[in-house]
């Protein structure tokens, strides 16, 4: 009993002097003109500031979705969006590269501190805005940010829920796509799974669903994307059969948005992308800055492809007998300009004749119309 005594006596010692010098983390100071307002805390060593602290003093218009954790709110009028684990930062719709991810810490969002207010200092007037020795300094009248720019929040949040899904059947009309030993298209296997698709979310899902086409007819890449964005789709499926000279090729996989990291990748973007030929474009390899610039536009999204990407190969794998070739990333010309979640599906080889007798019955385009299916309404309650 003595010795649990003199125990306790030890650890409340113990607590009591870490309290006493405990370092707590520096804050930061906010000004209007010369007017004090208050401190915004900071974490990791004065590295990252609370997003939070600093809406609440400056009184910013704010938007927090909790499924999808991003945040929105302005700075200097300035509309800033803010996602986190994400490196990049929207402002003004345009993206800015952060020295480290964003961090939501029980909803209190935590921004690195240096290079975010480096990237707003560029874009505002030198007398509006200042930051330096852990001092934010505004000029400007807060109620005058206000006015300068009006956005309805409510549209922020529709932007985010999951209401319209966007179903590219791949080719068509005067592009057939990979074409079987058989003679079986690409283009009719893609429109038969994606209306058999179309037609399972419809019945099930309480969405909008939208086809780039239904019938078979030519569409540039581009006005499959611009159909998705002008609709404002929360979900972008494209969806094709695969080819290669080796015919024992074989096997269904799902594509993102990305760095080509593999000469079997970039092939099979540059046969999909080959398209292009036919629409007569110009500087149609999407590669290098304008991969890396494409692939930057959707980081604020891209986990969401990710994440479905996943689900899609899980689903199909429990319902067909054919390998899992897993997800990649690659450089396809028909995700890099929509403005949603998206992903590629690669059905399985056209051009190895058992793969192609499989795609040619009803039953085996029906199971997987209904994986994709699957993944849809798993990925929705993932938001």
């Amino acid at each position: 009993m003595k010795l649990l005594k003199t125990n306790f006596q030890i650890f409340i010692i113990i607590l009591l002097f870490s309290q006493l010098f405990a370092v707590s983390e520096p804050k930061m100071k906010v000004f209007k003109n010369d007017l004090f307002l208050g401190e915004i805390n900071t974490i990791q060593n004065n590295k990252l500031f609370s997003v939070n602290d600093l809406i609440a003093i400056t009184d910013s218009r704010n938007f927090i979705n909790e499924k999808t954790q991003k945040v929105i709110f302005y700075i200097d009028g300035k509309k800033i969006k803010a996602t986190n684990q994400v490196t990049f930062i929207e402002i003004e719709d345009n993206l800015f590269q952060l020295s480290s991810t964003v961090i939501n810490l029980n909803n209190d969002y935590y921004i690195p501190i240096e290079s975010f207010f480096g990237i707003l200092q560029n874009l505002s007037e030198p007398s509006s805005f200042r930051y330096k020795n852990d001092e934010i300094r505004f000029t400007s009248n807060f109620e005058d940010q206000k006015t300068i720019k009006t956005v309805d929040l409510s549209n922020e949040k529709e932007k985010w829920e999951f209401k319209t899904i966007i179903i590219d059947a791949g080719h068509g009309g005067k592009d057939p796509g990979a074409v079987g030993y058989r003679g079986t298209k690409e283009k009719d296997i893609a429109l038969d799974v994606a209306k058999r698709l179309e037609k399972k979310i419809s019945r099930n899902m309480n969405v909008k669903v939208i086809m780039t086409r239904d019938e078979d007819v030519f569409l540039r890449l581009s006005e499959r994307t611009k159909i998705a964005n002008d609709n404002k789709g929360s979900l972008f499926i494209s969806i094709h059969t695969n080819a290669a000279e080796d015919r024992r090729a074989s096997g269904f996989e799902t594509f993102l948005i990305g760095l080509n990291k593999n000469e079997y990748a970039a092939k099979v973007a540059a046969r999909e992308n080959a398209v292009l030929d036919l629409e007569g474009s110009v500087n149609q390899d999407l590669s290098g800055e304008d991969l890396i610039q494409a692939t930057m536009a959707q980081a604020s999204f891209a986990a969401y492809s990710e994440t479905f990407a996943d689900l899609v190969q899980k689903e199909i794998k429990k319902r067909v007998q054919s390998k899992d070739r897993g997800v990649k990333q690659a450089g396809f010309v028909v995700l890099a300009r929509a403005s949603m979640p998206n992903v590629l599906v690669e059905l399985g080889f056209i051009s190895n004749p058992s793969e192609e007798k499989k795609l040619r019955s009803p039953q085996y385009r029906d199971q997987l119309a209904t994986a994709i299916y699957r993944a849809v309404e798993q990925y929705q309650k993932t938001l």
